[in-house]
């Protein structure tokens, strides 16, 4: 009786860690319990991934010039492609040396969305995935020449919103395709509820439903146009972006401590491939 229980007791602890590791992947079940907290001595973009993902990623910040001038007008961004020089110097070998914290494994490897959503109560959560791709649709007609035309998975289980329009056309032009008038405008992965949040990493306070999307890619940088709800993770690609950052309210985020944020203006002087992108859907 007692080699019965026993077994029965295994097979039971078995059970308890293969139903817990359902629930982890469960995008209805948070993956953590823990509300966001601000840390004043970390940078705000490390802040929004730290603080909504409980992990870094391999990123880190760096420290700003003791006698470095942070205000965004003293930034002198158009005379160097490396964001450590428009910091008077002293900052570009701390910068150089976070451009490589994006292991091919992290999260962090592409675009990353994080959404504090405010909800009135806990649950029904697939009406705010619903909510925030009827959001970001448009947030595309109303700020690019294009028509929504459908939603439709992919074989890798991402979500793609397709449009039909002239931003299609330069889109594609960029990418070096044939200038067609439908393409995927924007891809996300399927969303996941990280969290339930009492405050946004802006300080508003309140109850919110913190969704995370680990694949978050817009045409001609859409991403810079989403309202305050919206932080994006925006990689380092070495033939493209130069330096990671957080987007928010068309503000960008460095992981440097002690800089404010600065314009998308700011940002298309110092990186050539957001100018390539946004730039286009100026014209």
């Amino acid at each position: 009786m007692k080699t019965l229980n026993k077994k029965l007791f295994a097979i039971s602890m078995v059970a308890s860690l293969l139903l817990a590791g359902c629930a982890s992947t469960d995008p209805y079940t948070p993956q953590s319990n823990d509300d966001f907290i601000y840390d004043p001595d970390a940078s705000f973009a490390m802040n929004v991934v730290e603080g909504s993902l409980g992990e870094h990623g391999g990123l880190r910040d760096t420290e700003m010039p003791t006698n470095g001038d942070n205000t965004p007008n003293s930034l002198d961004y158009a005379a160097n492609g490396i964001i450590g020089a428009a910091f008077g110097g002293g900052l570009g070998g701390g910068l150089l040396s976070i451009l490589g914290t994006q292991p091919n494994d992290s999260v962090f490897r592409t675009f990353y969305g994080i959404v504090y959503y405010p909800v009135k109560q806990k649950g029904n959560i697939q009406a705010v995935f619903d909510q925030i791709d009827k959001e970001l649709i448009d947030t595309a007609i109303a700020n690019r020449k294009l028509t929504f035309v459908k939603s439709l998975v992919d074989s890798d289980d991402d979500i793609n919103l397709e449009f039909k329009g002239d931003d299609c056309k330069k889109y594609r032009l960029i990418m070096g395709f044939e200038p067609k008038e439908l393409c995927s405008f924007i891809r996300h992965s399927q969303p996941q509820l990280l969290k339930y949040a009492t405050r946004t990493p802006n300080g508003e306070k309140g109850l919110y439903a913190v969704i995370g999307y680990e694949t978050f890619y817009f045409a001609t940088s859409l991403f810079l146009d989403l309202d305050k709800k919206y932080y994006v993770f925006s990689p380092v690609v070495r033939s493209r972006t130069q330096f990671p950052f957080v987007s928010n309210t068309q503000r960008i985020y460095p992981f440097v401590k002690g800089v404010e944020s600065f314009s998308i203006d700011k940002l298309m002087e110092i990186d050539p491939w957001t100018n390539k992108q946004y730039g286009v859907s100026l014209r």
